[in-house]
């Protein structure tokens, strides 16, 4: 019994160190830096999946409008990873002129998150009552992560243990806050190939949670859909998304040169660039 008890005790004590390593290292991962931004002003954030994290360079906007911007794009980020972060905005009491949402195909996709959200939320999991009810509705082991102690450390160790807390203790930087979560993609490809649903559901209820509450907090909220290469197949897709999203701004076929892009779907760094200065001029800037 009390070789249980030691160990317990051990195990809390390894949690609560682990996770004030992370709540007050400087910031290495994307969720990280999302919480730094706390009571802070952000004139323009950007939200979505790879699309924009690959896409959207703040730099370029700052420099072109004089005002701050942040990328808070996550890989394969769904509709519901896209709700929670613009609850996070104002749980964290992030303060902002405009936010920008992604939105393409993911508008068929009912359920499904991001493993990448996930992981790095996992050490604030705690932290509020969004980070909790995320990890209950997409956690594997939800239950043994939020009550048991250390769980969630030792079941994500390779991500989240021993290697990485040396690393946040050491200060040891990422490109996150020097990009501002924008991550660039190097190489090219041609004749590139793709294609969007035939269909386009009829109904996303993620969606419609998302509309109501950027309407029941009075957020000013811009949807717009990133390039995909020139031959992209099912090209009205986009059209269709108009009905279910008033006021979407479409650059879907923006750039036509295969040399922007790594694949269809997603812009290199020399197209997040050009795709970043045409946002800023055809949107921020008129």
């Amino acid at each position: 019994m009390g070789s249980i008890f030691t160990i317990l005790i051990v195990m809390i004590v390894l949690d609560v160190t682990y996770t004030k390593i992370y709540e007050s290292s400087f910031p290495r991962s994307k969720f990280q830096y999302l919480r730094s931004l706390g009571n802070k002003k952000v004139d323009y954030i950007f939200i979505g999946s790879s699309r924009v994290e690959y896409g959207i360079v703040p730099n370029i906007i700052e420099k072109k409008t004089g005002k701050s911007a942040v990328n808070l794009g996550f890989q394969a980020a769904k509709l519901g990873d896209i709700y929670t972060l613009l609850q996070l905005v104002k749980e964290y009491n992030i303060q902002y002129e405009t936010i920008f949402i992604q939105v393409d195909y993911i508008y068929n996709i009912k359920d499904g998150h991001s493993n990448i959200f996930e992981y790095q939320m996992m050490p604030f999991i705690r932290d509020n009552g969004i980070t909790k009810s995320y990890s209950d509705k997409y956690g594997v082991h939800s239950i043994a992560n939020y009550y048991l102690p250390f769980f969630r450390y030792c079941s994500n160790d390779f991500k989240l243990g021993f290697r990485e807390i040396f690393s946040n203790i050491v200060q040891k930087e990422t490109n996150v806050i020097l990009q501002k979560g924008y991550i660039s993609r190097l190489g090219n490809a041609t004749e590139l190939t793709g294609a969007l649903p035939k269909v386009l559901l009829d109904k996303n209820e993620t969606l419609d949670s998302i509309q109501f509450f950027i309407k029941q907090n009075k957020m000013k909220v811009v949807f717009y859909c990133a390039p995909f290469c020139k031959n992209n197949q099912n090209k009205d897709f986009t059209a269709k998304l108009k009905f279910k999203i008033p006021g979407l701004q479409d650059f879907s076929q923006v750039l036509t040169d295969d040399q922007l892009f790594i694949d269809c779907n997603h812009l290199n760094d020399n197209g997040a660039k050009r795709f970043t200065e045409i946002f800023a001029e055809e949107v921020l800037m008129k």
